[in-house]
């Protein structure tokens, strides 16, 4: 028999069912001849379903343990979304793993770093710091040039590329510097480049308040590229003119114990890893062109943490204008609002 036991024993099994249950599943007729009753009929549909649920629930949780099955909190900055680079980054990730639920989270660079040290983001995409702190992974996957972000009306909007040295005694409003992590004000790096210090007015680490100030006349911004995507009133956008321009690098973010799911993404995330020759690679490097590195080692190994790395190639011109010593003499006055969205 299919069953793999004799038809005794099996005969003994269900009259010991049909004992327990108190009902007849089973009418037999002669000696061959054996009918199912409504009442067998009713339990082996029921039992059927039920044996179907504990497969499936077998199989969830062998995709769970896989991570192939469960959600994902995503933070991400608005210019990468702006700019189109997060659709190229996951949707390939979500076609080939359907079950695991994606939600997304706009959030400032500083605030989704801590949102991964305290375990409420499985992993981002946002600016690369200088050094990681205790708990936090990642890669860079995208390099881009700075650029400058001008009221309207301002006369260097005339320009379509504007030099470092047009710069020198104009107002800017910045990115607020974290130096602890190495989140160094983009001006500050134009500035120490260009040989000035920068008279920085406005300071908030939310790009579109800082697109807002410019448009309302307080300055000039220095942004990444990808910035230039978002259509604020009154605000034109400059290429910076010659071969000293900084490129900035964007990191894959993620926290150093990941579940089964972050692990999944990581793994396709390093397809992209500027290293292994993703999309955002930078172009061919120009021995006059100024790079801000990449905050990482690049190994392509995801659980190898960051290493930290200096802001080589971007010493200012002469002594004491180090962005970072600028960085830390900029800061926003204390008690200045921080917008987190």
């Amino acid at each position: 028999m299919r069953l793999g036991i004799s038809p005794p024993t099996l005969t003994q099994q269900i009259q010991k069912l049909e004992s327990q249950l108190g009902v007849r599943l089973l009418r037999r007729k002669g000696n061959t001849k054996v009918v199912v009753t409504e009442a067998g009929q009713r339990f082996l549909a029921d039992a059927r379903e039920v044996l179907r649920q504990a497969e499936e629930t077998a199989a969830r949780a062998q995709q769970a343990g896989r991570g192939e099955l469960g959600r994902l909190q995503l933070g991400f900055m608005a210019s990468l979304s702006t700019a189109g680079l997060m659709p190229g980054w996951i949707d390939a990730f979500e076609q080939a793993h359907p079950a695991i639920d994606i939600r997304l989270r706009r959030l400032t660079p500083m605030v989704l770093i801590g949102g991964i040290m305290r375990n409420e983001l499985d992993a981002g995409f946002t600016r690369a710091p200088n050094k990681y702190p205790s708990g936090v992974r990642g890669f860079a996957i995208y390099r881009q040039p700075l650029a400058l972000a001008l009221p309207s009306k301002h006369p260097l909007a005339r320009h379509e590329a504007i030099s470092l040295a047009m710069l020198a005694g104009e107002a800017f409003v910045n990115t607020t510097p974290e130096p602890d992590i190495g989140f160094f004000g983009y001006t500050e790096i134009i500035a120490g480049i260009g040989n000035f210090i920068p008279r920085v007015v406005k300071r908030d680490e939310d790009f579109m308040t800082v697109l807002a100030y410019v448009g309302h006349n307080h300055g000039i911004a220095v942004v990444p590229e990808t910035v230039k995507t978002m259509n604020v009133p009154n605000v034109v956008f400059r290429d910076i003119a010659g071969d000293q321009v900084p490129q900035i690098s964007i990191a894959f973010v993620y926290g150093s114990d990941p579940s089964p799911s972050t692990k999944l993404l990581i793994r396709h995330m390093q397809r992209h890893a500027l290293r292994n020759g993703g999309k955002g690679a930078a172009p061919p490097h120009h021995h006059d062109r100024i790079m801000i590195p990449s905050a990482l080692n690049l190994d392509p190994h995801p659980e190898v943490p960051a290493r930290s790395a200096g802001l080589e190639g971007c010493r200012p011109r002469r002594p004491g204008l180090h962005p970072s010593r600028l960085g830390a003499a900029h800061r926003a006055p204390q008690g200045e609002e921080i917008s987190q969205r």
